[in-house]
Order: structure tokens, then sequence, then C-alpha cells
């Protein structure tokens, strides 16, 4: 009979961890391949620029930058519908407060909708993302729709709406990738 000491059995446990480690590491990302995907975006440089603010983006496989960049649109989705609900709550015209909670509607149905697109990610359905990604898009446009009616937009909803719409683009890119793999 073999008896095995503690310190044996969790040698034994880190060399097999690190050995399924280091045969399934995934390919990291450059900065040209990365450079690349935001090419087409249409704004390679604010593309890069925001997806090398998020630290995670130094040592990043494809699936990793996907997650970066759906985790990125949804904290401006956040910030955003922050702000409209802020908006709102601010101001004395009930109209331009209607338009505000139209808007806030349609940023909680995006941030839904990339919620899925992460659940999607990790489940490795890649093709669905599109669908969850095109259908937070479309309810960003319907918000530019709706102020596109407003009188003034101190707010600068109107910008706020293109930011988080390339935010979505470049997800769109990231996770087009993925289904190329």
């Amino acid at each position: 009979m073999v008896i095995f000491s503690t310190s044996s059995v969790m040698l034994l446990i880190s060399l097999i961890f690190i050995s399924m480690a280091t045969s399934s590491t995934a390919h990291y990302l450059t900065d040209n391949e990365i450079k690349h995907l935001c090419s087409k975006t249409g704004n390679l440089e604010a593309c890069h620029k925001l997806l090398k603010s998020d630290h995670r983006t130094a040592k990043v496989d494809a699936k990793g930058l996907t997650e970066v960049s759906v985790d990125l649109a949804s904290n401006k989705a956040n910030k955003i519908r922050t702000q409209l609900n802020s908006f709102s709550k601010a101001t004395h015209d009930s109209g331009l407060r209607n338009l505000y909670n139209l808007c806030s509607k349609n940023y909680d149905d995006a941030i839904r909708d990339l919620e899925v697109a992460k659940k999607n990610l990790h489940s490795g359905a890649y093709k669905d993302i599109s669908i969850q990604i095109n259908d937070a898009v479309e309810e960003v446009k319907i918000c530019e729709i709706v102020f596109n009616g407003a009188s003034s937009d101190r707010a600068h909803i109107k910008k706020k709406n293109k930011d988080l719409e390339f935010c979505l683009n470049i997800v769109k890119v990231t996770s087009d990738n993925l289904n190329k793999k």
C-alpha cells in the first residue's frame, strides 16, 4: 500500500493544473491584431484607445476582447441611463421629462440585451451575440428618433446615443471575429 503525504498530493495536483493550463493556453491578441479589428469600426484610434483603457486588454484572447467590449458598452449604457434618469428628475418640462423617461426605458432594454450577449459569450453561443447587439442598437436608435423631435438637447443625448452605438459596433466587430474562428 502506497501512502502519499499531503504535500505530495498538493504537488501532484499543482502539476496537473499547470500542465492543463499550458496545454490550453489561448492565443493572446497582439496590439496589431486589436488595431486590425478596430479598423473595422470606422474609427481605429477611438476604438483602440477605448479597448486599451481596460487593463484586461493587455493579455486577452479573442473571447476576452469580446468580453471587454461588452463590459465597456454595458458601463457606457448604464452611465447614460443614470444620466437620463437624473435629467428626468431635474427638469420641470413635462415633455422633456417624458422623452428622458422613454429613452431610459430603451437603455434598460439595451442593457438587458448586453447582459444576454455576455451570457451567450460565456455559453459559447457566439452567433447569438450579434442578435443581441443588433437589438441593443435598435433600442438606441429608437431613443435617437424620440429626441429628433426635441426642440432642445441640452443634455447632449444625441451625442451620448452615438457614443453607445460606437461601443456596440466594437462589440459587433469583436464578436464577429469569434464567429470566424
